[in-house]
């Protein structure tokens, strides 16, 4: 007995892996591989054998089942008839309620038999509605029963015989819907013989006679079953029928697709990249709701999928006009769950700002929005005025437990508001609300402020009350309450502080690895290029101060005989003495890759403020100058950089 495969799959297939994947300069491999599957007896009863086929496309391979029809003869090959698009089935849907309705009138059996011989042609949709009246009966506590024993079991005996008859008869029905219309009625009756109708319909898409949407009906149908194992077998199987009918896919239906890849395995692959294709064709056409159900099955399915996000930056920044606001903060929050975010997205956002930042009602919206710019560090000056104005007009109304949400970003991404009484209007605010506030929203609300270089010591002030300070527990808040009194001695003339006493059990501060691994790479080139009198030191904490990270230098260069303890530091003839380098991480820079984030700006001010010259390097540029083995660029790099070291405050 011969195999044989279809060629319109494999030859079909072959073309839309290298168009999804857009990699036309690789081979794409097909290889078949003859496999039984436990249930091949059941689809052999329809002419077709299980096996696998291999795609090979560049560096990647998979294998995905398939159906293969079972020939005698290889002759008979040719003799395998064309395959048509199915035909609308509008009217048979219409017939069957008609037939529904007439069977709903038999109050027993024996009435559903005389209706059924009164037929001159029993049609499927026929004999699927006395499948349907047969089990509504027998589950019916108040339908006739005939007494006479007899007959009772002369009618036993025919119903099997009519059964098995009205279900070989809708068996062979060319309608896919009344098929599809039996998987969905619950009945003992029909229930044994729904894994014949599914083997049915997978040799319909063999032979493409189920439309895009009946695939999906199956596919939904096997999904919701798939506790079955054959059921779960089934629906791998069917991406043939999505390949064959790429062409239906459109901005309509293509949802629905989505839908089933969670109930995929073997497959989902596949059909994902046949998506991902589509949604780059039609995604100009899709609605806002279809966008919006697309992302969630993205999100449910953590899915990460670079080029079909940024369609949805392109289709955002383009429909941004026509977004409400529960369906902009929707889209949004998905992303930001998702992390991705690109020019587009951020565009679409500014250019909503603009327009109708003034007609903003949802503080919800506007939370949404700050927790973007906070995520990817986006400091947008259109984005957050917006953001601010929305603050300084609703401030008495949004609730507390949303202030800091809307606060800190400010501070955080170093960015100064367009009005004057900003950070004046906030403090007054928050006076206002203190009692209804938590100590943790407090801490980085005024660590927010002093980032931007304002001091609320009212605020300040009903914070570090004894009995305030007596309720705090959690070391982290502690850390940050200690930070601020740091800061504010620092800085604020008016401040009398420090007022906290010094936390002798907090934790040493650690030096993120990356800095530690590319210094311990560079240490040497330091050495050579410092004067001999020079001493390079790696991890300086400032003695004396809080454990922060602020005050912790990366590479310190200091002269010998002054020695690493730092114990001269504060007199005034050590100033400029000392040089601080600090290696900032692309996290530690907005997303300009410019403009550092508050807590570094604060720890350079500080730094500088202490007597102490600081110079900034950038990660990024040691770690490509030394993985590139430029050493002339790479110090070259480091001596410009101490050369123009910012002095001391």
């Amino acid at each position: 007995m011969s195999l044989v495969l279809r060629r319109s799959y494999s030859l079909k297939f072959r073309k839309n892996v290298q168009i999804c994947n857009k990699c036309n300069s690789w081979p794409v491999g097909v290889f078949i591989i003859s496999k039984r599957s436990f249930n091949d007896d059941k689809v052999n009863d329809h002419g077709f054998s299980s096996s696998s086929i291999i795609m090979e496309n560049g560096y990647n391979v998979q294998e995905l089942p398939i159906l293969i029809r079972k020939l005698k003869d290889i002759s008979d090959f040719e003799k395998i008839p064309k395959v048509e698009s199915p035909q609308s089935t509008g009217d048979s849907h219409n017939n069957y309620h008609v037939i529904q309705a007439e069977f709903k009138q038999c109050m027993d059996l024996r009435d559903v038999f005389l209706l059924i011989s009164r037929c001159t042609k029993i049609t499927p949709s026929i004999a699927l509605g006395a499948i349907e009246r047969i089990y509504d009966l027998e589950n019916n506590p108040t339908a006739l029963v005939i007494d006479n024993d007899i007959k009772n079991d002369y009618i036993s005996v025919a119903k099997g015989a009519i059964l098995n008859k009205l279900l070989k008869i809708v068996m062979k029905t060319e309608d896919t819907y009344t098929i599809l219309n039996i998987l969905k009625t619950v009945s003992s009756v029909i229930e044994p013989y729904k894994h014949n109708f599914c083997e049915e319909l997978l040799a319909r898409v063999v032979d493409n006679k189920l439309t895009l949407n009946q695939l999906c009906d199956f596919m939904s149908y096997l999904i919701a079953n798939n506790n079955d194992p054959k059921y779960s077998e089934l629906a791998d199987k069917l991406w043939v029928g999505f390949i064959e009918r790429e062409n239906e896919i459109n901005e309509n239906n293509i949802v629905h697709i989505f839908k089933i890849l969670p109930g995929l395995k073997s497959s989902r692959r596949t059909i994902f990249v046949l998506l991902e294709q589509k949604l780059s064709d039609i995604w100009y056409k899709i609605r806002a709701p279809c966008m919006q159900e697309i992302l969630e099955i993205f999100l449910r399915e953590k899915c990460f999928s670079l080029q079909s996000f940024a369609v949805v930056g392109t289709w955002l920044n383009m429909n941004i006009h026509a977004l409400d606001e529960d369906t902009l903060l929707d889209i949004i929050t998905k992303l930001t769950t998702l992390n991705y975010t690109d020019n587009h997205v951020e565009k679409a956002v500014e250019k909503y700002m603009r327009h109708k930042s003034a007609k903003i009602t949802s503080h919800v919206l506007i939370v949404g929005i700050l927790k973007y710019c906070m995520q990817f560090q986006i400091r947008n000056e259109y984005i957050l005025n917006g953001c601010g104005q929305f603050l300084l007009k609703n401030k008495d109304y949004i609730p507390t437990s949303f202030l800091k949400c809307f606060i800190y970003p400010f501070g955080y991404l170093n960015f100064y508001p367009n009005c004057y009484e900003f950070w004046t209007a906030v403090e007054e605010t928050l006076v206002e609300k203190f009692e209804k506030m938590n100590i943790d929203d407090l801490s980085l609300i005024v660590l927010s402020f002093i980032y931007a270089g304002k001091y609320p010591l009212q605020l300040v002030n009903k914070m570090f009350t004894s009995e305030y300070l007596a309720r705090i527990n959690k070391h982290e808040i502690m850390r940050r309450l200690n930070l601020i009194d740091t800061a504010l001695s620092l800085e604020c003339q008016e401040y009398p502080g420090p007022l906290l006493p010094k936390d002798h059990w907090l934790q040493p501060v650690t030096q993120d690895k990356r800095i530690k691994n590319m210094l311990d790479k560079i240490n040497g080139i330091f050495s050579s290029i410092v004067e001999d009198s020079m001493k390079v030191s790696n991890a300086v904490m400032i003695p004396n101060f809080c454990s922060d990270q602020t005050y912790l230098i990366d590479v310190m260069l200091h002269e010998s005989e002054i020695g690493q303890n730092l114990c001269n530091w504060k007199l005034k003839s050590m100033k400029n003495k000392f040089i601080a380098i600090l290696v900032h991480l692309p996290d530690h820079y907005c997303c300009d890759n410019s403009t550092l984030i508050g807590p570094q700006t604060l720890r350079i001010k500080h730094l500088r403020m202490l007597g102490i010259k600081v110079v900034s390097l950038k990660y990024s540029k040691l770690s490509q100058l030394y993985t590139s083995h430029d050493k002339p660029a790479l110090i070259k790099y480091l001596k410009d950089s101490i050369g123009n070291a910012l002095p001391c405050l």
